[in-house]
């Protein structure tokens, strides 16, 4: 463990985890989890550079809010927990800032294409500050308030895409009457979108959901079987391949690490039984849009692929910055048109081809520190089973995106980030050498920047 003191003020601030000595930041955390549930429903136009728009979403604003609210009571009592996952973001920031830069010199960006790809990285480091805020306001005795805020949230999200899929189709040409399919919102019909207005992204969503869910069955936790019946139900309804892909490979995860207890295989039989009734409609419906067969879909993402290797062939070291991909393509005579030719997909080959070599090995670091930390977790006997449940159920739903992101970028997608960094802090909460009485030591000692190996 390393310690660094922040310089002393001439005052001192009021209780730790408070905003003006009156809000607890676990109450703010609590209240801004819902807003990813408005999801593409808030968009606010700001740039658009080369036929792609970025826009700020109502929950960007909202965890610009909780990340800077907070920062400014960690000034205030001079304390900041940083673990070694975020140190190892920090650094992998450093990296997509400095690939970013060097790119802009070598391909003459103008100052709004520079403007525009930094945006996505300050956002990712926006997304990235829950982490902290998790890490340095919730005790590990509300480790389960989150946990429960963030399950009810996305059953409220499968619930309404239930709703959309069986009389909303098309929702997103309905909630954007001047989108154009094919560069703005694909047109999905009755496929499970919710309020992402995308069935990939609303899958990986509740895959991750369902993923811890059925990890704390595994453990003996008290999980009530509608539960698990309504995320299976709308993970088929999205009808999206690499979501059922991640489920599958998180399932194996879990299994593996666990093995199959007679509860975890209740739950699984008696929520695919519920989901009987529906299962000839999802069948007959994949059929019709050729989900069990190779497709133009499936091909134009090989076709993605192949140009992200060019690109990291030529840019290996640190890569060619956050967001600009679509930017450097160009150059390569490649159509740059619409949203997604700013993605490469991929996953780790996404995140090779912005940050490089050195990117991803930082990358992967922070992903081996968090699994480590979980695997502790859950092989100790003396953790709750919710706790245990949590720390398998984070790294079967890590395991789920870096599969799901091959397929669609969900790597880096603010509103899967989230909840994936909330995880993540919260399996530091049942780390022994960061428990309840650390986090009592860190709230009444004199505060300091505190980094956590």
């Amino acid at each position: 463990m390393m310690e660094l003191a922040l310089p002393r003020s001439g005052s001192s601030s009021g209780a730790a985890g408070t905003w003006a000595g009156h809000v607890r930041i676990l109450t703010l955390v609590r209240l801004a989890i819902p807003f990813f549930l408005v999801g593409n429903l808030g968009r606010i136009p700001m740039l658009a550079v080369a036929e792609k728009d970025a826009p700020i979403l109502l929950n960007d604003v909202v965890v610009v809010a909780l990340v800077v609210g907070s920062l400014i009571v960690c000034l205030r009592r001079r304390s900041l927990v940083i673990d070694r996952p975020a140190g190892l973001a920090f650094a992998f920031m450093g990296v997509a800032s400095v690939a970013l830069l060097t790119t802009t010199a070598e391909y003459n960006f103008s100052a709004l294409e520079l403007a525009f790809s930094a945006a996505y990285l300050l956002r990712w480091a926006t997304y990235f500050g829950i982490y902290l805020v998790v890490l340095n306001f919730v005790a590990g005795s509300d480790q389960e308030v989150v946990w429960r805020q963030i399950e009810w949230a996305v059953l409220i999200f499968a619930a309404f895409g239930i709703f959309q899929s069986a009389f909303l189709p098309g929702f997103a040409q309905m909630v954007y009457p001047d989108s154009v399919i094919g560069m703005d919102w694909d047109y999905q019909g009755r496929r499970l979108v919710s309020t992402f207005l995308d069935p990939n992204f609303a899958g990986g969503l509740i895959a991750i959901v369902l993923l811890v869910v059925l990890a704390r069955i595994g453990y003996g936790a008290k999980v009530a079987m509608w539960k698990p019946s309504v995320l299976l139900l709308a993970l088929g309804l999205t009808l999206s391949r690499s979501s059922a892909l991640a489920f599958v490979v998180g399932l194996v995860v879990i299994v593996v690490a666990r093995g199959l207890s007679r509860r975890m295989i209740r739950v699984l039989i008696g929520s695919a039984v519920l989901t009987l009734p529906v299962l000839p409609f999802v069948i007959t419906y994949a059929v019709s849009l050729n989900k069990f067969t190779i497709d133009e879909s499936a091909l134009t993402r090989v076709v993605a692929w192949l140009t992200a290797l060019e690109v990291f062939g030529n840019h290996p070291l640190i890569g060619v910055g956050f967001n600009s991909y679509g930017l450097v393509i160009r150059e390569y005579g490649y159509d740059v048109a619409g949203n997604s030719s700013f993605g490469a997909d991929g996953g780790l080959l996404f995140i090779a081809v912005t940050t490089g070599l050195v990117g991803l090995c930082l990358y992967l670091a922070m992903l081996g520190a968090i699994v480590k930390r979980c695997r502790q977790t859950w092989r100790n006997a003396t953790n709750s089973p919710e706790n245990r449940g949590i720390a398998l159920g984070a790294v079967a739903a890590t395991a789920a995106v870096l599969v799901h992101s091959v397929f669609v970028n969900s790597i880096v997608y603010p509103l899967i980030l989230e909840p994936l960094w909330i995880l993540w802090a919260l399996t530091h909460r049942v780390d022994g050498r960061m428990g309840e009485e650390r986090a009592g030591d860190v709230e009444h000692r004199r505060p300091r920047l505190v980094a956590v190996t």
